[in-house]
């Protein structure tokens, strides 16, 4: 049985309760404890402590916060509350930095790098390209990592890989709430897991609360992204195809299913992660990964430089 460490937690994000318990399972009475409202629906009517990843158990948790430790602990049933993050090294066998708050990963994330423990960052890699050139030049070439969004194994993602024929796509238009940095990689990773990732330029003519992000990739195929702070879910895109071609809409967060591909998509995810854990090897979307990290960085970098377009190719 894999042993793993969870981080958290950042101002709304509440990964730590979900992730331990696709793991661990839950527990009724302290579920109505938990603040976020899609994870006590989601647990409740998808997982319902049925859907547990085989092979692995989270054992230790850290927050900045003892009592919101203590909290997803008796949530998960989590046996060890740590003081500090660093007391994990030599007591698991992975690491789930379950934060979103990218300015924070290099940090936290490097004693683990470098000491070879397998990790998995939530979303975007880095904040800036000096912690995400940081983080790749201490992971080399064969440290076992993941990264990124639940988004390309979502229900809904998967449905239109078998629906939709990628060539037939001229246009897609994407929303998501909070902001590009921290949320982007939720629109590009299902985008790039129907289309790929051999983007051209990226550009950010957002304004504050509200990023507009367009994508070019190197066919013509164009991607327009909204990440606005305080709308409400669903989160997702749609793609427009050739003159006679059906749009195809693919929301990957959305209350009217009681977040059932949001669930599913969690429940993938942790599983790859566990997968990579047991074999040692990088997943097979890896270079996927990099190339998503990197075109979030842009949007933001574009963004503070007024709204430039950035040119993928002369950023390597």
């Amino acid at each position: 049985m894999l042993s793993f460490g969870i981080i958290g937690l950042n101002e709304g994000n509440g990964h730590p309760y979900s992730f331990s318990a696709i793991f661990n399972g839950f527990d009724e009475e302290a579920l109505a404890d938990c603040p976020f409202a899609a994870i006590r629906t989601y647990l409740s009517r998808v997982h319902q402590n049925r859907h547990m990843i085989s092979g692995a158990r989270v054992t230790h948790i850290w927050t900045q916060d003892a009592a919101i430790s203590a909290k997803v602990a008796r949530l998960a049933g989590i046996p060890h509350i740590v003081d500090r993050y660093t007391d994990m090294l030599g007591e698991v066998d992975g690491v789930i930095l379950a934060r979103d708050d990218p300015w924070n990963h290099w940090e936290m994330a490097r004693p683990f790098i470098e000491a070879g423990v397998p990790i998995y960052i939530d979303k975007v890699i880095a904040q800036n390209f000096g912690d995400y050139h940081r983080i790749i030049a201490a992971a080399g070439e064969d440290y076992p990592f993941m990264a990124g969004s639940s988004s390309r194994f979502t229900n809904a993602v998967m449905d239109a890989r078998k629906s939709l024929d990628p060539a037939s796509v001229r246009s897609i238009h994407g929303i998501s709430t909070v902001n590009w940095i921290r949320y982007g990689n939720h629109l590009l990773d299902g985008i790039v897991a129907l289309f790929g990732a051999d983007f051209k330029s990226v550009q950010n003519i957002g304004e504050p609360g509200c990023d507009v992000v367009r994508i070019v990739y190197r066919n013509g195929l164009c991607a327009v992204l909204e990440a606005i702070d305080g709308i409400s879910l669903p989160i997702g895109f749609t793609c427009y195809q050739k003159a006679g071609g059906a749009h195809v809409t693919v929301p990957f967060a959305d209350e009217t299913d009681g977040f059932e591909s949001y669930f599913w998509g969690f429940f993938r995810m942790l599983e790859a992660f566990t997968g990579m854990v047991e074999s040692g090897r990088r997943p097979a979307w890896h270079e996927e990964t990099l190339a998503v990290s990197r075109a979030v960085i842009a949007g933001e970098l574009s963004k503070r430089m007024g709204g430039v377009r950035i040119d993928m190719d002369a950023l390597w």
